[in-house]
């Protein structure tokens, strides 16, 4: 039998692993892609302050009686274009859950896909800047796994370029 080198035994080494290290991390992950699916699926996302953590529905966003607006959605793909969204303010589906975001200095909201943008409490705060939507050009939004940009997606209208716009919202974070 021919004697293996040592670099070679070197290379196994590191090829089993960095198998070893994927295969953890897709188990750890799987919890976390559940959560995701179930929240999508029910139409649902988190809205966290501390410890506190509540859920708003699409019966809370239709409750709090969605407006339509005019946005320009601006991305790499397409030019300007002029849409039209309903959606609820942020600041008022936050309230309506018992957060006072005054008190807080940055908003995040978290996607499905792992993207996340951050926006200043005064931006949040702004009033006619930043909707939970629903709907687009008045049909609502599909789920990822249908192409779409929903079940909600975070139009901020101050926002130029659109860049800071999140579709697929799982949550909000309040700090």
């Amino acid at each position: 039998m021919k004697k293996i080198k040592r670099g070679t035994l070197i290379v196994i080494a590191c090829i089993l692993l960095l198998t070893v290290a994927v295969a953890v991390f897709a188990i750890v992950g799987a919890g976390d892609i559940g959560i995701k699916r179930e929240l999508e699926m029910k139409a649902q996302f988190a809205i966290k302050y501390n410890d506190i953590e509540r859920l708003v529905t699409m019966q809370d966003i239709i409750n709090l009686r969605p407006a339509e607006f005019d946005a320009v959605l601006n991305t790499s793909n397409t030019g300007p274009t002029d849409v039209k969204f309903t959606g609820v303010e942020l600041s008022k589906i936050c309230e309506n859950k018992g957060f006072d975001i005054s008190c807080a200095q940055v908003l995040e909201v978290r996607a499905l896909d792992g993207y996340s943008s951050a926006l200043t409490v005064d931006e949040a705060l702004e009033e006619d800047n930043v909707y939970i939507c629903i709907y687009m050009n008045g049909e609502a939004l599909k789920p990822k796994g249908e192409g779409g940009f929903g079940p909600y997606m975070m139009v901020i209208r101050s926002s130029a370029y659109s860049q800071r716009w999140c579709k697929y919202v799982q949550e909000v974070v309040i700090r």
